[in-house]
Parts: C-alpha cells; sequence; structure tokens
C-alpha cells in the first residue's frame, strides 16, 4: 500500500461520502486490572447520531495517518496456525456475510491475553467498502470506467486510551450550581489511537489478504508484542533501520572516511532510480544493484559486499530506496560536530571539504555562489581588505 492509496482512503472517512459506506461499527471497552469486558457496543453507522459519527470517523482516519516504514507498515502475515491466525478470522469476518462481532471479539480476545497498555482501553472496530478504480488494469485492457473499479471491502481497528481527568470545578447548567467533577467522568481520546490496523491491504484497487496495514502510535516504536501475537505477523524493518543497515554496510565497504563528492555521487546514483521510477510503487534496490552503484562511484573494495549483506542483512535484502538515502527535494544533509551544525541539499555535498590550514586547525570549507547572511548582515571576508583571499571560497573553523 503507498502513499496514495493511504490517502485516497483516508479523505473519504467523512459525512457522506461517495465513494465509501459503513456499516458497522463495535466498541469494547477493556479494562487493564483484569481484562474485564466493562461494554460492548454494535451500531449501524447510519443509525448514530452526527456528533458520534465524527467522532468515530475522525478516529479511525488517525489510523491511515503518517509516514509509511515510520509510522504506518505493511506487514506480512505469518502462514503458521491458519485456522486460529487472525488473518483467517478478519478474512472470515469479511467473506461470512455475518456481523462484525462473532469475528471482533476473537480479537478483543488476543488483545486481552496480550495486553500491553498501562491504562483501561477501548478497542473500535469499523466494517466498511469502499469504491477504488484501478487504473492500470483500465489501461491494459481498455475497459470502461465502471468494469475498473472495484468494491474493496475492509475492517479497520483502533486501540484507543481511557482516560480519567484531572480534578476540576465545573459548572452544572442542569442544576446551575458548580460541582467538583467526578471519577467517573471519563473519556476516551480518539485523537490518538495506541495501535491499530487495517485489513486487507491493497494497491491500485487490487487487495492483498496475506498483508495487514499496522499503525503505530509513536514514530518507528513498533509494539512487538501486539504484532506477532495479536496480528500474527512478522517484524519489518522501519525506515531508520534500514538505512542503519545500509550505512553499515557502506562503512564495512568504504571504511569510516569519504570524501563528500564521492558520497554525492553515491546518493544521486542511487536517487536516479527514483527519478526514472516515478510510478513505481516502491523502488527497491539489492546487492547486486548497489554494488554496480558503488563500483560506477570509483568505489574499488565492493568484494566484501557479499559478505557484509550476508552478516547484516542474513543475504541478500531489497532496501527501499526512499529509505536509504536522504530526500533531494530538501535539505536534508546535516553536517555537525560539537560546535557546528550546518544542513545543506544532497545535491550541494561536492561544493564542502574538510582542511587543515598552514596553522593545523580544522576547517570546513564550503564552496559559495553568494554572500552568506546572518541575520540579515552579509557576512565579512577574511583578508578582503588586504587582497590576501584569492580562493572563492569560505571556511569555518
Amino acid at each position: 500500500m503507498n502513499k496514495k492509496d493511504l490517502a485516497d482512503l483516508r479523505k473519504e472517512f467523512k459525512l457522506n461520502s461517495y465513494i465509501m459506506s459503513i456499516k458497522e461499527v463495535y466498541s469494547v471497552y477493556l479494562k487493564k486490572d483484569n481484562n474485564e469486558i466493562i461494554k460492548k457496543e454494535l451500531n449501524y453507522f447510519d443509525m448514530l447520531e452526527i456528533e458520534k459519527k465524527e467522532l468515530y470517523l475522525n478516529n479511525f482516519k488517525k489510523v491511515l495517518t503518517g509516514t509509511i516504514d515510520t509510522k504506518i507498515f505493511e506487514l506480512d502475515f505469518n502462514s503458521e496456525n491458519l485456522e486460529e491466525s487472525t488473518q483467517n478470522v478478519l478474512y472470515k469476518a469479511l467473506s461470512s456475510g455475518e456481523r462484525l462481532v462473532e469475528y471482533a471479539d476473537k480479537i478483543v480476545e488476543k488483545i486481552s491475553e496480550n495486553y500491553t497498555y498501562d491504562t483501561d482501553i477501548v478497542i473500535n472496530f469499523v466494517k466498511a467498502e469502499y469504491y477504488k478504480g484501478n487504473n492500470k488494469r483500465r489501461e491494459e485492457a481498455d475497459e470502461s470506467l465502471e468494469d475498473s473499479i472495484q468494491a474493496i471491502q475492509f475492517i479497520l481497528c483502533s486501540i484507543n486510551k481511557v482516560e480519567i481527568p484531572k480534578r476540576v470545578l465545573k459548572f452544572d447548567y442542569a442544576e446551575m450550581t458548580f460541582k467538583p467533577n467526578s471519577a467517573l467522568d471519563t473519556t476516551i481520546n480518539l485523537n490518538s489511537p495506541l495501535d491499530g490496523f487495517m485489513f486487507p491491504s491493497f494497491s491500485d484497487g487490487n487487495m492483498d489478504v496475506n498483508k495487514v496495514v499496522y499503525y503505530s502510535s509513536k514514530s518507528r516504536q513498533l509494539n512487538l508484542k501486539f504484532i506477532e501475537e495479536v496480528l500474527n505477523c512478522s517484524i519489518k524493518q522501519t525506515a531508520i533501520e534500514e538505512k542503519d543497515r545500509f550505512n553499515a554496510i557502506l562503512n564495512d565497504v568504504i571504511g569510516d572516511k569519504i570524501k563528500a563528492d564521492a558520497m554525492q555521487e553515491i546518493y544521486e546514483k542511487i536517487n536516479e532510480k527514483l527519478e526514472d521510477n516515478v510510478d513505481e510503487e516502491e523502488p527497491t534496490m539489492n546487492m547486486k544493484e548497489i554494488k554496480k552503484v558503488l563500483e560506477d562511484s570509483g568505489i574499488e573494495n565492493t568484494e566484501v559486499l557479499e559478505s557484509s549483506f550476508e552478516e547484516i542483512c542474513g543475504g541478500d535484502y531489497e532496501f527501499k530506496v526512499k529509505n536509504i538515502i536522504p530526500d533531494f527535494g530538501s535539505k536534508s544533509i546535516k553536517i555537525e560536530n560539537e560546535d557546528t551544525s550546518i544542513i545543506i541539499n544532497p545535491r550541494d555535498l561536492s561544493s564542502v571539504k574538510q582542511v587543515v590550514d598552514k596553522n593545523g586547525t580544522r576547517c570546513l570549507v564550503i564552496e559559495l555562489s553568494e554572500d552568506v547572511e546572518i541575520n540579515g548582515f552579509k557576512l565579512e571576508i577574511e583578508g578582503e581588505e588586504s587582497g590576501k583571499l584569492t580562493s572563492p571560497a569560505q571556511s569555518v573553523g
């Protein structure tokens, strides 16, 4: 599932959507202390009052909000214990035509058995149908618009924190008096789900029942117990973990020192795959492709690449291109030490050099095309008055 698929679906979580129909909403209140179920409530969405609809819509939209491989992850189901697996439960919930309750309760039971939260929780489920066009199939088969639209049934789940508000003085309009609030005035935080998921995953209108879309409330921090024991999925590398692995491989091949222009060339050659595959869902690079990039960039010690992949990745591995290089559309490269921090675009790396002047002072030299400004003042060039400066570069010591 890519960024566009998520965005297209997310924007349909609104009142009176034309291309998404929400059937049922099921909520379960689960106590932390003894895992007791306090309340179950099944509603047909169309029969809810508008304010309640809006609260649910906002809650479910949150589960689809975030950066892929940072807060949202497409995970593969494990193939073990298929009959009791969450994949099988969810598939039957969609294909059986029966009400959501029976199948959702099995998921609730798994959550109860693997409780990882520090408060009571409310688990919300929604069963819906989404009408998605298959553009690729339409272009290839020259089908009509109606033929290229597919109805996708899906289930979305959010796990939400129950909060007890602080003691405050409130005004009771019914009795027209001031009174302290009650400890029973609990609220459900629907704006910040703790965990969530959507089944099945889909791309370009094609469903994939072997994958589930998982949402994490904290960037790059996955609830491993929820993923493994509740969803029965295998763990996927986050974007930061992929980048760390890739950098570790480069360190094995190149060493711990590299010239800025060589690093820029490596990044640019990898970035070409992103630019050449705009329509490709998730461009990746394997060991063979990375080896060619390094060799084309003048790196000679590529014979250790295979052993490095084996040690760090467990064998050949396909890295998502967007996870292993900086963003070429912004100033995403940070150059820093204890005293200095500079942010530049990856395309400008070759203009940066670390040098030692005649006094033995280590300096960072940045080639400039125009004057530098600091708080509205142009920075004076050292040696300008005496005419001693002959280089177009400005050094920062």
